[in-house]
Order: C-alpha cells, then structure tokens, then sequence
C-alpha cells in the first residue's frame, strides 16, 4: 500500500506534527469538560475503521487513571472533531462506550 494511501486512512509510519498537535488540543477539551485532574491520562488516536457501515477514520479518545477507564468513538477524523463534537459525545455517555 502507498504512504500517501496509508496516511488516508490513518496508518502512517511516519510521525504528522500536525495530528499530534490535534489530539493534544482535543486531550484538551477532554480534560475540561469532564474536569479531570492533571493525573488523569487522556489518549486520543485517529484509526482506520474496518468494520462495516463504519466510516473509513474514527477518533478514539480514551481516558485512564480516574478510577473509570471510560473511552468513546467519533466517527470522523480529528480534523472535523470541534468542541462541541467533544462536548456532546461525553455528555450523551458520560459512562463511555462498552468495549
């Protein structure tokens, strides 16, 4: 498979500034709206999804250290997640997701 294919779906080798600095942006506003202590590990990746109906990115947030292990999905690349999208999909589940 290309790097440039790879890099589309999400499994580059290569290390992309740019999407590190985006998911420490969206670590961020995880860390704010669940008002989480700076204990709290907050882990964010951007993954190919493989699974039917499911869209080709998701992004994966995951919080560990607060007693919950609690993780949720986003079906878009972190590119399109904004606030609100963070906001809406901790507060539809705050619980996370049953993985």
């Amino acid at each position: 498979m290309s790097e440039a294919l790879n890099r589309l779906l999400g499994r580059s080798s290569r290390p992309d500034p740019a999407r590190a600095d985006r998911a420490a942006e969206i670590a961020d506003l995880v860390r704010a709206a669940l008002s989480l202590s700076p204990q709290a590990a907050v882990t964010v990746q951007q993954l190919a999804c493989a699974e039917p109906g499911c869209p080709p990115i998701e992004t994966k947030i995951a919080v560990l250290g607060d007693g919950s292990g609690r993780r949720w999905t986003i079906h878009a690349p972190m590119s399109e997640v904004d606030e609100q999208t963070v906001r809406e999909t901790l507060t539809t589940r705050p619980e996370g997701e049953n993985t």
